[in-house]
């Protein structure tokens, strides 16, 4: 949410009166009133915090302007009390301290460290923000805007707290807008479902036949006004026959809609799939900090199935019942429409029955798929980090996680299946009713000689046909109140906005130099504390910088915002003074080269790992390519030597060979700009010589940017650039930085003497 844009009444009251007397002050300390220059409006930026000064749970306000801060705390009248006031131009310096399960705002003076506000940690977000704004105001910089997320999303319409992984209220939830909108991916396919409609039609036709004439048999047998006569076996044959054909008919009718049925459900599901997936990948590396691996896949696997078995089961169903209720209702009406009326009088306590049940249990069912999503997450967890599992004997624990979480979904699952025990029985009654009128009031009329028994016998079939649709009714809706919560999970993915998106008008650059340039850049993950804060650095094609810095420093976030995995906060990214942003995407990618700490390897093939990003490369490209990374010789140890499977993430190969292979993938991609990140980490001596020497034929020629730990891999570094908390500390050669004595040249006396005791 943005930072207070407007002051509580009580607040700006006192505010108000603080202002007024502070500049009584400063004009009667001038020497002249003419001489008084005109005070602009005063720009502030205002914080409300959620934890009181004694620790309590409460709200009090902290106010930041160009002449001080102030801390107001309530006072339950219409002036809130003024607990704190610091002078602009006394503060040195302002931080965000974290403590256990909160934090505090402090600001150091010449004399003191005096502590401001407290807080959450679900408002830790706007309080980095102000923080930075005081100290802006410290430095005697322009203010700035200051916008920060809401920790806790809620629903703009009932306020409720959004789910963690969803920006859909279930409660406001517009069914009818949300089946209408799925409905549109049947568009493409309009004549297979006029098809299935015609289907269904005739298949409801068909099945009026059986009730009517088995009414005419009854009334043949029973004879209608007398015994029967000498054609009434001929009769019965008739009646008989015109029951096998609508047998054999619908029959026939059946096999078509489930085929057709089966294709459109099939053919639908797989184009959500698609484009599910398509919009996955449009996403930034933010949209997965978020979210659990687990529960992305949900999206595809367990929300896209449910869309299935409506399109393919609940949708057939709901038009073959519509369509058999307002036949059978005419056909009632035609044969007797006194008993018909009857028929209705249990018809509005079905509806409110109906109407009172299905959004309950539209709210349960989203429950059991945000815990089934929560399952899937834990699962996805466990699989991918067996071997940690395994290594600290950890099966049992895991088990138990897994477990607990399956328990959860069971709870969910069983609550909500419990609410069609109640409903269902309440339904048969009520169709019985109306079964029981049929029978006294049909009865009578039989007894009195107005209605035939046959008559009766198929009002009394058609009955049940009539309300077989309120059964059926709630079915569909079962698999309406399921495939509405995963079709609103489906949309809601599909309607995200991507934060890192192509420019509507972008640069195409077929051919990149390499020039880069980071000018003021400033970036936050969490828009808390910053990780980077107004770094600049300009870099000339084919040079190769060194990033280094302690861990968080701030290197992999720079390569992150090169490579446009992240966009820009503050400030720009400039490829041959281009912004990145308004770089076509495509060409882009298409020239830049990634080497990663952890190499990623698909299953597959070596062959096809190392040609990943030229798919239609030769095999004499993909060997020189891997002689190149120096992986050429291991490969052809493997009995299948460039056919070799690689296995799950290449698991089958050791950390070395698969640094390799991703070294030989780069280098058949041959791009301009190369990032290197940790390129030689856990790797033995000699595996790391070989590594260098693949990783000195793979600079050549390219800008690149790498990061090590191990500052001695960097010896072919053009420059190094020293990066601490979030900003360009030193930058410079290895002689240079050594000479200047400062933070590289600590790095590398720590690092001298670790290198001692291990040699020791």
């Amino acid at each position: 949410m943005p930072l207070l844009e407007e002051l509580p009444e009580q607040v700006e009251n006192r505010l108000v009166e603080i202002r007024a007397q502070a500049d009584r002050e400063q004009q009667s300390e001038s020497d002249a009133a003419e001489e008084t220059e005109s005070v602009e409006p005063l720009k502030q930026v205002a914080f409300a915090t959620d934890i009181a000064a004694d620790g309590s749970w409460g709200e009090e306000w902290l106010v930041v302007d160009d002449r001080s801060v102030y801390v107001f705390a309530p006072n339950g009248g219409n002036k809130a009390d003024l607990r704190l006031s610091v002078p602009i131009k006394r503060i040195k310096e302002a931080t965000t301290e974290i403590l256990v399960g909160n934090g505090q705002i402090e600001v150091r003076t010449d004399e003191d460290t005096i502590q401001l506000v407290r807080f959450s940690q679900a408002v830790m977000g706007e309080a980095h923000a102000v923080t930075r704004q005081i100290n802006a105001r410290s430095k005697g910089e322009a203010a700035f805007a200051e916008h920060v997320e809401e920790s806790k999303k809620r629903c703009p319409r009932c306020k409720r707290v959004l789910p963690p992984d969803s920006a859909v209220c279930p409660a406001c939830v517009n069914t009818r807008a949300v089946m209408l909108r799925l409905f549109k991916f049947l568009a493409p396919y309009k004549k297979w479902v006029a098809g299935s409609i015609l289907v269904i039609l005739g298949m409801t036709l068909m099945d009026l036949a059986p009730p009517y004439i088995g009414g005419r048999i009854v009334d043949t047998i029973a004879g209608r006004h007398g015994p029967p006569g000498p054609d009434a076996f001929g009769k019965l044959l008739g009646y008989v026959g015109i029951l096998a054909c609508a047998r054999i008919g619908f029959s026939v009718l059946q096999y078509g809609q489930r085929r057709i049925n089966s294709y459109l459900g099939a053919r639908t599901l797989m184009d959500i799939r698609i484009e599910l997936y398509a919009k996955f990948t449009e996403f930034s590396l933010a949209y997965y900090d978020k979210r659990s691996t687990g529960s992305v896949m949900s999206r595809i696997t367990n929300d896209a199935d449910n869309l299935w078995d409506f399109l393919a089961e609940g949708l057939p169903w709901l038009v073959s019942n519509v369509l058999q209720l307002l036949a059978i209702g005419i056909v009632l009406f035609r044969m007797n429409w006194h008993l018909a009326l009857l028929l209705l009088t249990p018809g509005p306590a079905i509806f409110g029955l109906t109407r009172w049940f299905m959004p309950r249990a539209h709210r349960r069912w989203h429950f059991v798929w945000h815990r089934i999503s929560k399952m899937y997450s834990a699962l996805n967890s466990s699989l991918n980090g067996m071997r940690v599992i395994k290594a600290f004997h950890q099966e049992g624990r895991e088990g138990d996680r897994f477990r607990e979480r399956n328990r959860k979904v069971f709870e969910a699952s069983f609550a909500a299946n419990s609410m069609w025990a109640t409903y269902w029985p309440l339904m048969g009654m009520l169709m019985a009713l109306g079964s029981w009128i049929i029978w006294i009031a049909g009865g009578y009329q039989v007894l009195r000689g107005v209605m035939t028994i046959g008559t009766l016998t198929a009002f009394n079939g058609y009955l049940w046909q009539f309300y077989a649709p309120f059964q059926n009714f709630s079915r569909v809706m079962d698999w309406t109140t399921r495939s509405m919560t995963a079709a609103e999970r489906v949309f809601e993915v599909l309607d995200t906005q991507p934060d890192v998106t192509e420019d509507t008008e972008p640069v195409s650059v077929p051919d990149l130099k390499g020039a880069v340039e980071f000018d003021r850049v400033s970036f936050s993950y969490d828009k808390g504390k910053r990780a980077l804060e107004d770094f600049t650095l300009k870099v000339e094609p084919g040079e190769m910088i060194g990033l280094v810095g302690r861990s968080g420093a701030g290197k992999s976030t720079i390569i992150n915002l090169l490579a446009r995995f992240y966009d820009v906060q503050e400030g720009s990214v400039k490829i041959d003074g281009v912004d990145v942003r308004k770089l076509h995407q495509d060409d882009f990618r298409g020239q830049l080269g990634i080497v990663l700490q952890e190499p990623f390897l698909f299953p597959g093939t070596i062959r096809d790992n190392i040609a990943y990003a030229n798919p239609s490369a030769s095999i004499e490209e993909i060997m020189q390519s891997a002689k190149a990374a120096n992986c050429h010789e291991f490969i052809l140890k493997f009995p299948d030597g460039y056919d070799t499977q690689v296995g799950e993430r290449g698991q089958r190969l050791s950390g070395g060979e698969r640094q390799r292979i991703s070294i030989a993938r780069a280098i058949l991609h041959n791009p301009k700009i190369l990032i290197l990140d940790e390129a030689t980490a856990s790797v033995d001596t000699e595996t790391e010589k070989q590594i260098q020497e693949a990783i000195a034929r793979l600079i050549t020629g390219r800008t690149t940017f790498a990061i090590a730990h191990r500052l001695s891999t960097l010896r072919n570094a053009s420059r190094l650039a020293v990066v601490k908390e979030g900003k360009l500390a030193e930058l410079g050669t290895h002689d240079e930085l050594m000479e200047q004595d400062g933070v590289y040249a600590n790095l590398v006396k720590i690092q001298t003497e670790v290198n001692k005791i291990r040699a020791v």
